[in-house]
């Protein structure tokens, strides 16, 4: 079994137990449990939890493997093998080193000067470090000794686990994808565990967008990327993953914008010429030099199949290109995707890129300034019907310009409060 999940229960404060683990028998009538299972509860009691009775039965009736294994990970959760010997003995008083000491000590190992040889390689010349006072290397910090220490619960109450099956694992992960929220690290590292072990549920649907990238690139993790080609719909969508991978960002921002953010925050409150200046350079070469995109053959490929296996058209696929249309050429030269759309299986990227790079597709937006440039109302509506949203905005923005018109262009004369008509702001009275 993977400890993977086994981890993710215990951050619900379960123990998954699978149906591979459990043996088939009938439980003892007899009060006394198995002693593998005695030892197992009295040890988890030592690492500060406790387990349920259903748990505790299900365990019973678990391998000895599994009963293992269990141990194992919540070691490894709470981290009882890890070593906390301190450097220094008795660390809370002072050894009195000082910058003389390690000095002397670099030249003592640059020139094979005498001196106390340590495991690591390092002379420490005599009269320097008080080495009685470590438990390692005072030059280097490599630890010598290892201390054993023992863990006695991690409170005055037991964590009381409870048990999980192969229902409440897909119930979780069912949770983490339908959440209206955006996910936290821990979650985020769940839900790409619990994906390397169970298929995504096709009936649930992904509502943050958040969610979406972090599922996209576990498949991606994982080696199938026909896995994450069924959650992209559109270019934007492997945009968004992509800039999403580069700068950890989910929205699309310029990398102007970045670069421009970056430059104000290295600004001094106290203005300086050359700490200004000098800032401001460095700043600006770093930021290129992290929006730099490099990507390898196996990613460009990845991509290139993307895009060919959109279900959009060429035209219609360059006219959502079309708005961020920098963007794309900086990500189509970084991929290589015109020479991989020479391949014979790659025929519709090909086509797309020639209408993209020769500009012969047209934009809904383009066509609706056109005729409304040229006050033809009936073309006009009859396009923005198709797109209630953005019908809604251009309404929203013809009545921001009528409003800074009227009241901009002095068309209203001033007269005393409460005297203007129903409507029209106190003391503003339109001719």
């Amino acid at each position: 079994m993977n400890p993977s999940l086994l981890q993710v229960s215990l951050r619900q404060k379960a123990v998954y137990i699978p149906a591979t683990a459990l043996e088939g028998r009938q439980p003892s009538p007899s009060p006394t449990l198995p002693d593998s299972t005695a030892v197992l509860v009295a040890n988890l009691a030592k690492l500060g939890y406790g387990v349920s009775e259903p748990l505790l039965r299900a365990l019973e009736n678990s391998t000895p493997d599994f009963q293992m294994q269990l141990l194992e990970v919540v070691r490894e959760v709470m981290g009882v093998q890890k070593n906390w010997t301190p450097l220094v003995k008795a660390w809370d008083t002072p050894t009195g080193e000082s910058r003389l000491d390690h000095v002397l000590t670099f030249f003592a190992n640059l020139f094979q000067a005498k001196g106390t040889l340590l495991p690591c390689g390092h002379v420490i010349p005599p009269d320097t470090f008080p080495l009685a006072r470590y438990n390692g290397c005072p030059f280097c910090g490599t630890p010598f000794e290892f201390a054993e220490i023992e863990h006695t619960g991690q409170g005055s109450k037991l964590k009381v686990l409870d048990l999980w099956t192969e229902a409440n694992v897909a119930n979780l992960l069912r949770d983490l994808l339908t959440s209206k929220t955006a996910l936290d690290a821990t979650q985020t590292d769940s839900l790409r565990r619990l994906l390397a072990e169970l298929p995504l549920p096709a009936e649930v649907p992904i509502a943050m967008k958040e969610t979406r990238l972090a599922v996209v690139d576990a498949y991606v993790q994982l080696n199938q990327p026909d896995h994450a080609q069924a959650l992209l719909s559109t270019p934007t969508d492997i945009l968004r993953y992509l800039w999403y991978k580069k700068t950890g960002f989910s929205q699309l921002v310029e990398p102007k914008i970045i670069r421009q953010r970056r430059q104000k925050n290295t600004r001094n409150i106290i203005w300086s010429v050359d700490r200004n200046v000098q800032a401001q350079a460095q700043t600006q070469v770093q930021a290129k030099a992290d929006l730099k995109l490099k990507y390898s053959r196996h990613q460009a490929a990845m991509v290139a199949g993307w895009l060919n296996a959109l279900p959009q058209s060429p035209a219609l696929l360059c006219e959502i290109m079309h708005p961020k249309r920098g963007m794309w050429v900086r990500f189509i030269r970084a991929l290589r995707l015109a020479e991989y759309s020479k391949r014979p299986a790659l025929a519709k990227l090909r086509e797309t890129l020639d209408v993209f790079y020769n500009q012969t597709y047209e934009v809904w937006q383009g066509r609706v300034n056109h005729f409304r440039l040229r006050l033809d109302a009936d073309h006009t509506f009859a396009l923005l019907k198709q797109r209630p949203g953005l019908f809604a905005r251009s309404l929203l923005q013809q009545h921001a310009m009528v409003w800074s018109r009227a009241h901009g262009s002095g068309v209203c004369r001033s007269t005393g409060p409460g005297t203007g008509p129903a409507g029209v702001y106190a003391g503003d009275v339109c001719r």
